[in-house]
């Protein structure tokens, strides 16, 4: 059924929650009519396809699914000459199993040449649209799953309308992709040669040489890359950068700030410092960054990161960035601790802790190699860069979060979300106080401490395996139907 030249206040509100009024052409989909439409629409595609989705539960070996035919009218739409660029919830990567993630999508669609993109650190990504040649719109409650294109009660739209299509290719262009920042020229340049295992940043490291390193940084963001090396900065600016005003007065953060240049100058050769009292404060920069770098997003300093993360997580921040640095395709990495910390020269046990910080924070996820064949032979685990976020905007959030659930169930909940390292994670906080009210505080907490007993690394301590251990807690107590 069309419903022809209907007023489109719908289109905006099922994707975005805002209103707005277009004239176009709709088709309801509800249930399994949203299959074909779907795979026709992708097949037709002339131009472009956007696909931003929620969850595509994808399984490359089960090739007669509907949901792996629709992956493969995207391939085939790229081999055809359309552009073609997805983009999925991180969150609903790392919350379900492997066969059901937006994980395995994402792997899938890369090695076949897409441009396939996780939603950034602090964004939650609940959209379920396909906008087609930048007129089709088919967009609703559909994930690409079996259970939603098979199974379950669903309602979705196509809508023909270039207003609305540009609408929303507009909104989905703000939002926040992972390591969309690492590509930005506004980063600031750090050379690989400073990374090396003898290199300047692993010295530093090794003297734990923290507000050295920090004004390094500094000096290195502030540089405007004139060819004399000068560096156009003053004490009162690198004190606050530091965070040192708060704590400090005048005469401290100066002679902490000479105390560290002259260090940088003479221990480790980076700068030459004319430093003289009550003057203004002169620097050069010996070793200038060169075209061999990886960046550090302005959101480091922006967002308060270098004030907040300690020394390993920092060193640990630069190692993700280092190599994703040499990548093509961020977000994700995967190397061995032995390789790690052969090649940068940290030890394990402050890898292992920077790296733990960067997780908790929600900076980066792990997704741990299996270890069913020993932790002695066990594959690399993938690091997933998720992006440097404004804590401030997590804290409004999380204070929406507590209004809408209650204070006490949000603050029990955002707990439970630590022990599967997504203690700063909306998503899943929230996602785990609806399971506390549909499963029971009793079942929910039983789950977490099951979970909490597998180590770090295991691939188990995840949030998806919490679901799977509801799952079947749910399924033992619905009795077996006897057929009469």
């Amino acid at each position: 059924m069309r419903l022809r030249t209907l007023s489109i206040v719908i289109g905006l509100v099922l994707v975005t929650g805002r209103g707005f009024c277009y004239p176009g052409d709709v088709s309801p989909l509800c249930n399994r009519e949203y299959f074909p439409a779907a795979q026709r629409g992708i097949s037709q595609a002339k131009k472009s396809i956007l696909l931003v989705m929620y969850l595509i539960s994808f399984n490359k070996e089960d090739k007669n699914s509907k949901v792996f035919q629709l992956m493969d009218e995207l391939i085939k739409a790229k081999l055809r000459g359309v552009e073609v660029k997805v983009i999925l919830d991180y969150q609903s990567g790392s919350s379900f199993s492997a066969g059901q993630s937006n994980y395995e999508a994402f792997r899938f669609l890369k090695d076949k040449g897409i441009d396939a993109y996780f939603d950034g650190a602090g964004v939650y990504t609940h959209n379920k649209a396909i906008v087609i040649d930048k007129r089709i719109v088919i967009s609703g409650s559909h994930n690409w799953s079996n259970a939603a294109l098979a199974r379950s009660n669903e309602t979705s739209f196509l809508i023909d309308s270039p207003k609305l299509a540009r609408q929303l290719l507009d909104e989905f262009s703000r939002i926040k992709l992972s390591g969309q920042e690492l590509k930005e020229d506004s980063g600031v340049g750090i050379p690989y040669w400073a990374m090396e295992k003898n290199g300047i940043i692993p010295e530093m490291f090794r003297r734990y040489n923290e507000r050295g390193f920090d004004i390094w940084l500094l000096l290195l963001r502030d540089f405007d890359g004139n060819a004399e090396g000068a560096v156009n900065t003053n004490y009162e600016v690198l004190a606050e950068s530091l965070g040192w005003l708060k704590h400090m007065d005048r005469r401290a953060y100066r002679g902490e700030i000479n105390r560290q240049l002259r260090g940088l100058s003479k221990l480790y050769k980076l700068v030459e410092i004319d430093t003289k009292y009550n003057q203004p404060i002169k620097v050069r920069l010996l070793k200038k960054v060169e075209r061999e770098s990886f960046s550090i997003p302005r959101a480091y300093w922006d967002y308060a990161w270098a004030n907040r993360l300690n020394m390993d997580a920092k060193v640990c921040l630069l190692i993700n960035l280092a190599e994703l640095g040499r990548k093509q395709q961020p977000p994700e990495w995967m190397l061995t601790r032995p390789q790690i910390t052969e090649k940068y020269g940290i030890n394990r046990n402050s890898l292992y802790l920077g790296m733990k910080a960067l997780r908790d924070f929600n900076i980066i996820d792990v997704k741990c190699s299996q270890i069913d064949v020993g932790y002695e032979n066990r594959m690399p685990s993938a690091t997933v860069f998720l992006g440097l976020y404004d804590m401030r905007e997590f804290e409004q959030n999380l204070a929406r979060l507590e209004e809408a659930y209650g204070r006490e169930l949000i603050i029990k909940s955002r707990e439970y979300a630590f022990v599967v390292f997504k203690g700063y994670d909306l998503g899943v906080i929230e996602e785990i106080a609806k399971l506390i009210n549909i499963n029971g505080a009793a079942n929910v907490d039983e789950a977490f401490r099951i979970v909490e007993q597998k180590s770090p690394d295991n691939p188990k301590r995840i949030f998806g395996y919490v679901i799977g251990i509801l799952d079947k807690m749910k399924a033992a107590v619905i009795p077996a139907k006897t057929g009469t």
